[in-house]
């Protein structure tokens, strides 16, 4: 996510941190890469929901390790340094170790970043011992390399591999009507063009017509799956147009469409709205 690109590093003094405090080892040397299009199964990870302040955004910010070798690492480091000794296997100690561990890290990331003016709200993270994208894309992200050493000089160094993902959505997402064929009765040009490019760009199938006598041979043999309808035409006007298409196919759908103010009209409008929806003065879907 290139919004956050530039806040790796905070990311990555944060795990430097935590581990430093958390444990007896000593962070030497880190080094991060970017992957894509990288799947993966992720092990031990925080998953946070996001979103940004305008909704235009959302996705998972998971921060993981790299295999379960490189979390009992630092689990049993954490062990040692509260005087629980060494661990040798993952376990319900560990386990909390991690998720505690993992706690701290997201919290002072986040806290770093916001203090920087990053606007995207995070949701509570979601601690999972393994974690696949639900996205049918595959993740894409960061691999943090670090270096860590025992504070005893015959201590040897060792590397922990940690992931960070970014497993994202648009909040432009797939439009409603895409695909969906509609047909839309109005006597102006100039309204049938305007509303027809706005749908025709969301990926619609457009047909017009320019009166209701028009509008029901078209309804025939396009079979939309909904008709916006403008009231007051000349030849035949909205109402009659829906209840003439009603008589051979019941199923019908109708948005009306309509810039009245008659109070006759609205209570026409609002008395079929069992099949129809009513819109003043603009679009409904």
């Amino acid at each position: 996510m290139s919004q956050f690109n530039e806040h790796i590093n905070i990311l990555i003094d944060a795990y430097k941190s935590t581990i430093e405090q958390m444990t007896h080892l000593k962070v030497t040397g880190t080094e991060k890469r970017q992957v894509l299009k990288e799947k993966n199964i992720l092990q031990f990870a925080h998953i946070i929901s996001y979103t940004d302040d305008d909704k235009k955004i959302e996705g998972k910010f998971v921060l993981a390790f790299n295999s379960v070798q490189d979390a009992l690492k630092i689990a049993s480091a954490i062990a040692e340094r509260l005087g629980m000794g060494k661990l040798t296997e993952i376990g319900e100690d560990s386990t909390d170790l991690l998720n505690e561990f993992l706690n701290v890290v997201v919290g002072r990331t986040i806290s770093d970043w916001d203090s920087i003016g990053l606007k995207v709200k995070f949701d509570t993270p979601v601690y999972k011992k393994s974690y696949k994208s639900d996205s049918p894309k595959a993740l894409q992200g960061h691999i943090i390399s670090l270096d860590v050493a025992g504070t005893k000089a015959e201590s040897a160094p060792e590397q922990i591999i940690l992931r960070v993902y970014f497993d994202e959505k648009n909040g432009k997402t797939q439009s409603k009507i895409k695909g969906k064929r509609i047909l839309l009765v109005d006597d102006s040009r100039v309204m049938r063009n305007i509303i027809s490019q706005v749908l025709i760009a969301q990926g619609a199938n457009i047909k017009e017509a320019e009166n209701g006598e028009v509008a029901i041979r078209i309804h025939r043999t396009f079979q939309p799956d909904v008709t916006l309808m403008d009231i007051n035409m000349p030849e035949m006007g909205g109402f009659e147009a829906i209840e003439k298409i009603r008589e051979y196919n019941p199923n019908a759908k109708f948005i009306i469409l309509s810039s009245s103010s008659r109070k006759d009209e609205i209570i026409t409008a609002i008395s079929r709205r069992t099949s129809c929806e009513t819109v003043s003065g603009g679009l409904f879907y």
